[in-house]
């Protein structure tokens, strides 16, 4: 193997040139790469409200829309108001009062339940249908020019606004998190490193990486928001280890070998099987994902996976190269690493004190597991704060409002009417629009008015808007698409019933049945993995159950707070911190059994921490920067959310790698040896030799 790594460093210039070019091709294969932010895409072709949503663009104009609440208007003024944005370019309608009662009798005198839905204390709610749907180019351009024409007077929310503040504010998001994130990381990489020049280098390697990775996204066509938003940092924090591994071995090598050539042909070898083995435990952890059958998972799943794969390739090709190019550099550039040593730490958790530390690791252990599973989820994953607050607003003064849609097939009139009266009977429904709402369904197709027809019915289906009084995400909400579909299937095999509360509760049943699939699979995987490296039945118990427990406290933090989590979050974070941060268990685990060879248990422990201690803190540390920066950069309550896991959890699992599993694997030494491959074999071994 070193002979093919000797190989390598020969093709410097060809593999140099090669990775230029491949990562100026990817850069431009970038601006190719869409992003989707309909979480609904995401949902199995088989769900009930995916299945409406196809049916809608197929058979209806699916036009996206908004609500415009215009505060102190006379009439006169609303009306006004009303043909300035009619005449917008992608505006389709603007529905108002005046639409639905007559406006020449004093407007006291129209039924009170009717008026206080569009026009309350001389506050005017305007419902606005766009030619496009929602995350269209033209419906956002139409919202511009609404801001343009009203300023500040007007007050928006709904779907298309959630659209507009997403789509406006996640590029700039990115590029403001990946810059904060890069400036904390090069001040971070420079004062623990033993070079300068090594942080270039660091930065160069995963820059190629990033790039090729965000760039091969072109196969997909496009990528969901949250995995754009988030790639690029998570892959530079998490594979920042592998760089910082193979450069170690180098300076290593080069103590006893004067050609940095063979020095580095020495070091890809020695540094092979654990940078590999921390890449695969990562890659299965990410791949996990890829089970799931709301697709997002996979989505972000592969382009993980994916990207720690180009990221494998360039620590193993790249930066081998360019380390020795520059070795001048390098050494021009040395300094004393500034990170203190944790060895005099060490020796005093590892003496009578470990019983103490596992005590407190079992019982935090489990008080933590059975408190992440009492957390309070929410499944809407698009929330911005600015939309919560004129949502808040428009709802103090108009109440709650939330649309369902509710598709049957045509040829039941009177089915349909029986489910529009049984409908309009509960408390919980303000109104329903659709044809055998407003006709008798004796009543002959052809007198039936025009705009009517092409309203609501398409050749194959007829459409109903249920207009009820809850939020879009709460239990009430919730009870309400299961009331409704109830209805529907009352009286047809096959009704859609879609909308955002149906959304969110389909995402829910599909996430919530993928969450144990996700968890099994990367915990398998993750498992064989370290079992193959380690030859180990219980080491492999020892460090997940490590980083099992960081996960565990970083879940239940949320419940202590009292703060809902989203469910998204939680589930794709539990397999990230798994994937990402069991490399620091296998490191430290690593330089343990190697210290095991010539020193005694507690000694190994500490010859472990002060050989791995360094590196599993740098790694923890750049992996919560890039964590807790997209927490404080993005405005989506999701990517924020996110984020703060990100970052808690890789200093959650780092600290318990660091002071905790060195007293496990001292108190349970004799299992482990007993249960390992290799130990038997060097016992035999030694045996025959007496």
């Amino acid at each position: 193997m070193q002979t093919l790594f000797g190989r390598v460093i020969r093709k410097k210039k060809t593999i140099i040139i090669v990775s230029l070019c491949a990562a100026f091709a990817c850069a431009f294969l970038m601006l190719g790469v869409g992003q989707n932010y309909d979480m609904s895409d995401y949902l199995p072709g088989h769900s009930d409200s995916k299945t409406g949503i196809d049916i809608l663009k197929t058979e209806y104009s699916y036009n996206g829309s908004a609500l415009m609440m215009l505060e102190n208007k006379s009439i006169v003024e609303v009306l006004d108001a009303k043909e300035k944005i009619k005449c917008i370019n992608g505006i389709d309608a603007v529905v108002w009062l005046d639409d639905v009662a007559d406006l020449k009798q004093p407007v006291e005198l129209i039924n009170e339940e009717v008026r206080n839905n569009y026009y309350n204390d001389a506050n005017a709610l305007l419902h606005i249908i766009f030619t496009e749907d929602d995350y269209a180019e033209l419906t956002r351009s139409a919202i511009d020019s609404i801001k343009d024409v009203f300023g500040n007077d007007a007050i928006l929310s709904g779907s298309a606004m959630d659209a507009y503040l997403n789509i406006n504010t996640v590029n700039g998001n990115v590029m403001n998190s990946i810059t904060i994130a890069l400036s904390i990381v090069l001040v971070l990489l420079f004062l623990t490193t033993n070079s300068f020049a090594e942080v270039l280098l660091f930065l160069l390697t995963t820059g190629v990486a990033i790039v090729l990775n965000l760039g091969t996204n072109v196969m997909f066509g496009e990528i969901s928001y949250m995995t754009f938003a988030c790639a690029a940092i998570l892959q530079l924090a998490v594979s920042m280890d592998y760089s910082i591994f193979l450069l170690h071995r180098f300076s290593y090598e080069r103590r006893t070998i004067s050609n940095p050539s063979v020095a580095m042909a020495r070091a890809q070898k020695a540094s092979f099987a654990a940078i590999m083995s921390s890449g695969a435990t990562t890659v299965v952890g990410f791949f996990a994902l890829v089970s799931m059958s709301y697709t997002m998972g996979r989505d972000m799943g592969l382009v993980l996976a994916k990207g720690i794969f180009f990221s494998l390739l360039c620590v193993m090709l790249l930066l081998p190269v360019l380390a020795v190019v520059f070795v001048k550099f390098i050494d021009k550039t040395t300094h004393k690493p500034l990170l203190p040593s944790l060895k005099k730490v060490q020796h005093l958790l590892g003496g009578r004190v470990k019983y103490v530390v596992i005590s407190l690791l079992i019982v935090v252990s489990v008080i933590s597991f059975m408190a992440q599973n009492k957390n309070v989820f929410i499944y809407s994953s698009s929330n911005v704060a600015d939309e919560n607050q004129t949502t808040s607003k428009i709802e103090n003064t108009f109440g709650e409002s939330n649309i369902f849609v509710v598709l049957v097939p045509r040829g039941n009139e009177m089915g349909e009417y029986d489910m529009v009266n049984k409908l309009e009977s509960l408390d919980i429904v303000k109104s329903v629009q659709g044809i055998y709402a407003f006709i008798d369904p004796a009543t002959p197709q052809e007198i039936v008015p025009q705009y009517m027809s092409d309203e609501f019915l398409s050749d194959n289906y007829s459409r109903y808007i249920v207009e009820v009084d809850t939020s879009i995400e709460s239990d009430a909400a919730m009870d309400t698409v299961r009331l409704i579909r109830s209805v529907a299937s009352e009286f047809f095999d096959k009704a859609y019933v879609t909308g955002s509360s149906p959304v969110i509760y389909d995402i829910a049943q599909t996430t919530s049945e993928d969450f144990s699939r996700v968890t099994i699979l990367s915990i398998v995987f993750v498992g064989l993995i370290i079992l193959v490296t380690f030859r180990s039945l219980t080491v492999p118990v020892i460090l997940l159950f490590i980083i099992k427990t960081s996960i565990w406290i970083n879940m239940a933090i949320p419940y202590f707070q009292g703060t809902p989590m989203i469910f998204l979050g939680y589930m794709i974070v539990s397999a990230i911190q798994l994937g990402a941060t069991i490399d620091y268990a296998i490191l430290m685990t690593n330089y343990y059994t190697e210290g095991r060879k010539t020193l005694e248990r507690r000694d190994a422990a500490e010859y472990a921490v002060e050989k791995a201690g360094a590196s599993i803190m740098v790694s923890a540390f750049v992996l919560a920067v890039g964590g807790f920066v997209i927490a404080g950069t993005f405005t989506q309550e999701a990517m924020a959310q996110l984020g703060t896991l990100i970052g808690r959890g890789a200093l959650l699992s780092g600290f318990l790698t660091i002071f905790v599993l060195p007293q496990l694997l001292i108190s349970l030494d004799g299992v482990i040896k007993r249960t390992t491959l290799e130990g038997k074999l060097l016992k035999k071994r030694r045996q025959n030799e007496m």
